[in-house]
């Protein structure tokens, strides 16, 4: 049952409970209105008990605020709860969250294949270029820690292959690959 049907419900029976409890008092007015009649205008009986502070109006109160508040859970679930709207869009974000994960793993289970069949000091070359795609070749010496006639020839040897391209870039040049294996941005997700 959703939830606008179940505040739908408990509002229907707060009605109905307060249209028992005012019939009930109706019918309790009407009774004392008929003795008081059959006794000449008099609210006594006979063994002198008064039908009116006889009367037990903690079942009309309890009633009453019983009814009420059946009335305003239900307006409550109606109009304001949105709990279920929640959990589902938190489950859609959750959602979407895994399938990016997926995404993201696939495409590193896909470079670490691409990797496979590259020596040692390519790999690092091509680690540091999938890290930083356009990382200058000043800085790529540094990081695959290379020397700098090492890294040329091999960033040479990687062109020829088609693997990496180079751009020149002020007073040295920029590394790519060729093909792409971005994470799509996984870390905004997350």
């Amino acid at each position: 049952m959703n939830q606008k049907t179940t505040g739908s419900a408990v509002i229907v029976i707060g009605i109905l409970l307060s249209i028992f409890l005012i019939l009930a008092k109706q019918r309790e007015d009407f009774y004392i209105k008929t003795v008081i009649q059959h006794n000449q205008g008099s609210c006594f009986l006979d063994d002198g008990t008064c039908l009116h502070a006889d009367r037990n109006f903690i079942t009309y109160v309890f009633g009453g605020v019983l009814s009420t508040s059946l009335m305003m859970l239900g307006i409550y679930l109606l109009m304001f709860d949105k709990t279920q709207q929640h959990l589902a869009d938190h489950q859609i974000k959750v959602s979407n969250a895994l399938k990016q994960v997926k995404k993201y793993e696939k495409q590193k289970d896909e470079f670490e294949a691409f990797l496979k069949g590259f020596d040692d000091d390519e790999k690092k070359i091509l680690k540091a270029v999938h890290v930083q795609d356009g990382i200058k070749q000043s800085t790529l010496r540094y990081k695959a820690n290379l020397s700098k006639t090492k890294l040329s020839l091999l960033l040479k040897d990687l062109e020829e292959k088609e693997v990496i391209f180079r751009k020149p870039y002020k007073k040295t040049k920029k590394v790519f690959l060729k093909m792409s294996f971005k994470d799509s941005k996984l870390s905004t997700v997350l």
